[in-house]
């Protein structure tokens, strides 16, 4: 009698340690689980710690694709941080150069930024102009002139991309400075002197200095690294102060930019997806909106997946891009404040059972890249 009663208690208690960690066990199966927000009545403001860093943003250090993001810096608002500091006021026209054109042997027109080995010109375009978006001061370490090139046209890309969203005259020019470190030790230094940690990551933007500093591994991380830290310097020159799941999300969304001419393919973030499909769990975006003290951890991998996926769904459809249009808007309008939870909830309609049908399609659907 007192086995049977034993052994039922030791049943009871490892079903309910698999309860507890259900969402750990699903992530490591690869099992979707769509998390319900635990409130819904409170505003980013009562939350008990900023929802944004605004002197460091970080890059996950990802030595595979099942790397777990780890802790970010998190500090209050410095008393002189100046919220459009990257900021070098509204978009101008420059002259364009470096696009080449060429023909095959079959007679076909090409243009690209990037010249053939040979039979290449300079192509002009009409008006020899094209928007000035950015300025780039970029320290590549021992990286050839060709990385500079391809990161201008993914940053180009980003820009026009923005530009699509909210409209050319919400935009500003940006001054953006990048240095690239050639190695781990080097990494560790830069970071030393700006006074930021190098625990976990292999980039960060620090804001108050207006600059980001990438860890070079293979140059296809560091082009990543290199547009997600951007990323964070366009959003604060054009926004402001932004909170983290968008200001991480669309930083996350960008990595994986591609450029031919005026055309950008992005595709799915592959830390995130397999085989094209969502793999682990989601948190639902109300959580994200009110989430501050959530971005530590173990659970920081999950915020970082669930802000991409919830960028990449509004990016999906015409209605997104207007509901996330709208949003950029009312963020810019008031650059050193965040928006409330409950204006939030309300422009993204994410309070709506029909939202929550739509969105949990995202974890079951075959993921397809976005063209603008």
């Amino acid at each position: 009698m007192k086995d049977w009663i034993s052994n039922l208690l030791l049943l009871v208690f490892v079903m309910f340690a698999l309860y507890m960690n259900r969402v750990l066990i699903a992530d490591l199966l690869g099992v979707n689980i769509f998390t319900e927000p635990a409130i819904q009545n409170k505003t980013v403001y009562e939350a008990s710690q900023p929802q944004y860093s605004t002197q460091t943003t970080t890059r996950y250090n990802a030595n595979d694709q099942e790397a777990e993001h780890s802790e970010h810096s998190s500090c209050g608002t410095p008393a002189l941080y100046q919220c459009d500091s990257a900021s070098l006021g509204k978009v101008k026209m420059q002259n364009a150069d470096g696009i080449y054109t060429w023909q095959d042997d079959r007679g076909i027109t090409h243009f690209s930024d990037r010249p053939p080995e040979q039979g290449a010109m300079q192509y002009r375009f009409k008006a020899n102009q094209v928007l000035d978006y950015f300025e780039l001061e970029l320290d590549p370490g021992a990286q050839s002139t060709g990385f500079r090139n391809r990161l201008e046209a993914k940053l180009n890309a980003v820009f026009r991309t923005y530009a699509g969203m909210i409209g050319l005259q919400a935009m500003r020019k940006v001054k953006l400075r990048i240095v690239v470190a050639n190695n781990r030790s080097a990494y560790i230094k830069m970071l030393e002197v700006l006074d930021a940690s190098p625990h976990g990551n292999q980039g960060i933007y620090v804001s108050k200095h207006n600059i980001a500093v990438v860890e070079y591994r293979n140059e296809a991380q560091a082009m990543r690294t290199a547009v997600h830290e951007a990323v964070h310097a366009i959003n604060q020159a054009v926004l402001g102060n932004s909170p983290r799941w968008f200001n991480e999300g669309v930083a996350e969304y960008f990595e994986y930019i591609e450029t031919s001419m005026n055309l950008s393919k992005l595709k799915p973030n592959k830390t995130w997806v397999r085989n094209d499909y969502l793999v682990g769990t989601l948190v639902h975006p109300n959580s994200l909106f009110e989430a501050a003290g959530s971005w530590r951890g173990k659970a920081q991998r999950r915020m970082y997946k669930s802000s991409w996926a919830f960028i990449y769904y509004l990016m999906s459809s015409q209605r997104g891009r207007s509901q996330l249009k709208h949003y950029m808007r009312l963020e810019q309008d008031n650059p050193c404040d965040l928006l409330e939870y409950n204006q939030i909830q309300s422009i993204f309609e994410t309070g709506a059972g029909q939202f929550e049908n739509s969105y949990a399609q995202l974890a079951r659907q075959r993921l397809t890249a976005h063209r603008f």
